[in-house]
């Protein structure tokens, strides 16, 4: 079965607030970007978010409006660990997935959603034939088929070259595909 995973950064936010970075809100362009975002989703099937603790990463979530699937609502996990997670414990938390979730989508801050991206281009593509991505500006998505099991990506190593099924089981989505 494919499974489709979402790496989101968060909305545009605004420059300072109450309760430090973390109470950050969106900015009115930030939550047009959101929505904006959320019109491309409605039909993408995302029946589970992970999503930073973070103001701002909570108001990206609520402005996407995800529909429910079948009448059941997205199951969403606001989570602190994810405010300064690294591509690792992203990648743990997304093994924690359920198998029977087929669309998945995280929700976090800059670097490691970026980062996180980008190795997963990068092993989709080592020969280098331009599934890089050079800008992961706010509000952006990237998608990725996986037709492994969510654990699996647990051990995900995009510089692990022994591990040879790797490419064949991330498959990065266009964005026309969202």
């Amino acid at each position: 079965m494919t499974r489709r995973l979402y790496l989101m950064r968060h909305a545009q936010a605004r420059s300072f607030g109450t309760g430090g970075d973390k109470g950050r809100r969106l900015s009115e362009h930030g939550h047009a970007q959101a929505r904006e975002v959320g019109e491309r989703l409605a039909h993408a099937g995302i029946q589970m978010a992970l999503v930073s603790d973070a103001e701002r990463t909570r108001e990206t979530f609520a402005d996407l409006q995800l529909p429910d699937i079948g009448g059941v609502p997205v199951h969403v996990e606001f989570q602190a660990a994810l405010y300064e997670a690294g591509p690792r414990l992203v990648l743990a938390r997304i093994a924690e997935a359920p198998d029977e979730v087929q669309g998945l989508i995280v929700i976090g801050h800059a670097p490691t959603i970026p980062t996180l991206a980008s190795e997963f281009a990068w092993a989709y593509d080592r020969d280098g034939n331009g599934m890089q991505m050079s800008s992961f500006p706010t509000a952006a998505v990237a998608a990725f088929d996986v037709d492994v099991p969510w654990r699996e990506l647990a051990s995900f190593d995009p510089f692990d070259y022994t591990q040879d099924s790797e490419p064949q089981s991330l498959s990065p989505v266009r964005p026309a595909e969202l």
